[in-house]
């Protein structure tokens, strides 16, 4: 069978399609909300990379010609993978300065209060989308050689993580942030420092080469900046 979410149809099946819609769809709202307390001059806005980093994981799906259903499905799962930072400070997420041990720690809360937001809110579904959102929701911080935020390793992460993983950290790579100094932050820069100072100690080199080339198209033909 596929580690790729491709037994499933939400749309097929209203019952538990709607209740789960319905409720990405308030979370991102949540997420809008709790990121207007923030200062004005945020660029990392949270929903706003919640949706560039689904968009992203449909398109490299669609590259991959792993088809519509698993693209769909890998979008609406991946959504929702940073809902969990509304349960923290706002204050917590514009420090200047570069972020000390324990703030990182406590960023990386995030991860394991989102699964409980969904635990909590769908817990009463059993269906393979619900497993797949939250292997992506708690896991999109791992790496293959089990430095991430929960330790697993390679043989530990399935496909849709390994791919939202590579997505997330890209996206987050392209939004300057003070410590960054002149690092570039293009696309083209972004994809060189993942493959050359990051590369498959972090990532799933197959599915990376993937995306970037995915990315790479689009930046060539001018449809990404």
């Amino acid at each position: 069978m596929s580690e790729w979410p491709d037994n499933f149809d939400l749309r097929e099946t209203p019952e538990i399609g709607t209740p789960v819609h319905t409720f990405i769809t308030s979370e991102m709202e949540k997420l809008k909300v709790y990121g207007a307390q923030r200062p004005s001059g945020s660029k990392y806005i949270f929903h706003e990379h919640a949706e560039r980093v689904a968009q992203n994981i449909k398109k490299t799906c669609l590259h991959m010609e792993l088809g519509d259903l698993v693209a769909e499905n890998m979008y609406w799962a991946t959504l929702p993978h940073d809902i969990g930072k509304r349960k923290l400070p706002a204050e917590i997420w514009d420090k200047v300065e570069k972020p000390s041990d324990e703030l990182k720690r406590q960023r990386r809360s995030h991860t394991d209060l989102g699964s409980k937001i969904v635990k909590e809110e769908l817990g009463y579904l059993t269906h393979p989308f619900i497993d797949l959102t939250l292997d992506i929701m708690r896991n999109h911080h791992e790496q293959m050689n089990g430095a991430g935020y929960h330790g697993l390793t390679e043989e530990q992460l399935s496909k849709p993580v390994r791919l939202a993983a590579i997505v997330e950290a890209y996206d987050g790579w392209r939004i300057w942030r003070p410590h960054y100094g002149d690092r570039d932050i293009s696309i083209p820069g972004v994809l060189t420092r993942m493959r050359e100072e990051k590369g498959p100690d972090i990532f799933d080199m197959e599915l990376f080469e993937a995306f970037a080339e995915m990315k790479m198209n689009a930046y060539n033909s001018g449809l990404d900046e």
